[in-house]
C-alpha cells in the first residue's frame, strides 16, 4: 500500500497532466510546472467544503488520504464562509491558477504584491517563481484566513512570502514598487494606490467585475500615468471585501426599486425573445455576452433575482434596463422582454442588441482596455465606452486592430 505521500504526489501529477491538457493553446512554461510540483497543495488547505456543501471537512495527517482526490481535483475550494451566495475565501482551480502564473511573467529577484492571501498556496508559488533573491507580499483582509496562510508558509520554511492582515485594496506601501502585482478576487474599481505600488513596464493581473456579471481577467501593463490591457479572458472570482466591494454587483430582486409599487400596475407590454434557445435552465448563460457588453457600455443596465423563498430550490436570475428620469423599466426574463411604465427602455435595449450584434457580439474580454486616475481627462473616441468609478476611468476600445 502507498504512503500518503507517494500517493499525493500521485494525484499531484494527475493534476499537473490535466492542467496541461486544458491549457493545451498555451502551454504551461517549464518554470511554472516546476513551480507546482515543488509546492504541494494538500499541505495548504487545512479546512475547506465544497460548494453547495454545508459539510465543512478538516483535514490532518489521519485523514489526509481520504481528502486527496478531493484536494487534487481541478476544481476551486472553499476556505472561509457558509453562504455560497458570498463567498469570502477560496483556493482557485488549479489549471486556471497556473495559467495566472505564466500570464504574470514572473522572474526570478522579482517582488510581487497579491491582493488575497487565502490559502497561501499562490503566494508559495510565485515564491518558488521569484526564488531566494525575490519576495513576495500577500494582502488578506480576514484575519482567521491570514493567521492560517502565515502559519503554512512558516511551518514550510517558505521564507520569501511574507503575510500581511490588511485591506487589499490599499496595496502595500512600504513594499513598493513592485514588479508584478496579482489580483486574486475580482474587483469592480482599480484602487488608486496601486498606480504610484508598481514599477513602470510592470504587469498586473486583475479581475475586473462588471454589471453584467461574469467576471474578465486582464493582464495591464504600466504605461507612464496609467496602464494598457495586453490580454483578456473571461474567469469567475469571488469579490474583493473591504472598502472596495461594491454591493451593487449583486443581483437585488426588481421589488427593491423604490417605484416598482407603482411600475408593476403599468404593464405596457410584452413580446416573446428568444436567446438561442428556449426556457428558464440556459436563459443566463445564454444571455451571457449581451449582459457582458451591456455591464460594459450601459449605464442603465440592471441585474435582478427573485425573492428567495423557502419553498424555492434557489433564486432565479434575471435583468434589465431602468431609466428612472424617463420612468421606463424592460425586464429580459426567461423568453420574453416585459415593458413597464413606457415603451422607451424596451425600444433603447432592442437597438443596444442591434449595435451588439453589428459590433460581432463582444463581451467584456473582447474589449481592450485603458485604466487611467478618475481625476484624469480622459476622451472616447468611436467605439470606446469610458465607465468612470470611484477611483479609475476604464476606457473600453473595439478599434480595429486591438488584440
Amino acid at each position: 500500500m502507498k504512503m500518503p505521500d507517494d500517493l499525493a504526489a500521485t494525484y499531484q501529477r494527475q493534476l499537473l497532466d490535466q492542467a496541461l491538457q486544458t491549457n493545451d493553446d498555451t502551454p504551461i512554461s517549464q518554470a511554472t510546472v516546476e513551480a507546482f510540483l515543488a509546492t504541494p497543495r494538500h499541505l495548504f488547505v487545512r479546512r475547506y467544503r465544497e460548494r453547495a456543501s454545508t459539510e465543512w471537512r478538516d483535514v490532518d495527517a489521519s485523514n489526509l488520504t481520504q481528502h486527496l482526490a478531493t484536494l487534487y481535483a481541478d476544481n476551486p475550494l472553499i476556505l472561509f464562509g457558509d453562504d455560497d451566495d458570498n463567498v469570502p475565501s477560496t483556493i482557485s482551480q488549479p489549471s486556471f491558477v497556473l495559467r495566472m502564473l505564466d500570464l504574470l511573467q514572473v522572474r526570478p529577484g522579482h517582488a510581487v504584491l497579491e491582493l488575497g492571501a487565502g490559502s497561501g498556496w499562490n503566494a508559495a508559488l510565485i515564491g518558488r517563481l521569484v526564488g531566494p533573491s525575490g519576495r513576495v507580499v500577500t494582502l488578506e483582509i480576514i484575519p482567521e484566513v491570514a493567521q492560517r496562510a502565515a502559519a503554512t508558509l512558516a511551518e514550510l520554511n517558505i521564507a520569501n512570502v511574507h503575510v500581511i492582515s490588511a485591506d487589499g485594496g490599499d496595496g502595500d506601501t512600504e513594499g513598493a514598487p513592485y514588479d508584478r502585482i496579482v489580483f486574486t478576487a475580482g474587483t469592480y474599481d482599480l484602487p488608486r494606490p496601486l498606480y504610484e505600488q508598481i514599477r513602470p513596464g510592470g504587469l498586473m493581473l486583475a479581475v475586473i467585475k462588471d454589471a453584467g456579471g461574469g467576471d474578465n481577467l486582464f493582464l495591464l501593463e504600466k504605461v507612464d500615468d496609467h496602464f494598457e490591457s495586453r490580454y483578456a479572458t473571461p474567469c469567475g472570482f469571488v469579490q474583493l471585501t473591504g472598502k472596495y466591494k461594491v454591493d451593487t454587483l449583486d443581483p437585488a430582486p426588481v421589488e427593491a426599486l423604490p417605484q416598482w409599487s407603482v411600475l408593476k400596475e403599468q404593464e405596457v407590454g410584452r413580446r416573446p425573445f428568444w436567446w438561442g434557445g428556449k426556457g428558464r435552465e440556459l436563459f443566463m448563460w445564454q444571455t451571457a455576452g449581451i449582459r457582458s457588453f451591456l455591464g460594459v457600455t450601459e449605464p442603465s443596465f440592471r441585474s435582478f433575482k427573485t425573492v428567495k423563498t423557502d419553498g424555492a430550490a434557489k433564486e432565479q436570475h434575471y435583468w434589465g434596463l431602468w431609466d428612472p428620469d424617463g420612468a421606463s423599466l424592460v425586464l429580459a426574463r426567461d423568453d420574453e422582454l416585459v415593458s413597464y411604465g413606457n415603451p422607451k427602455a424596451t425600444e433603447h435595449l432592442l437597438r443596444l442588441i442591434h449595435r451588439w450584434v453589428d459590433l460581432g457580439m463582444p463581451t467584456a474580454s473582447s474589449f481592450t482596455l485603458r485604466v487611467f486616475r478618475a481625476d484624469g481627462p480622459v476622451r472616447a473616441r468611436n467605439d470606446e465606452w469610458i465607465v468612470k468609478r470611484r477611483d479609475s476611468q476604464f476606457v473600453w476600445s473595439l478599434l480595429p486592430g486591438s488584440p
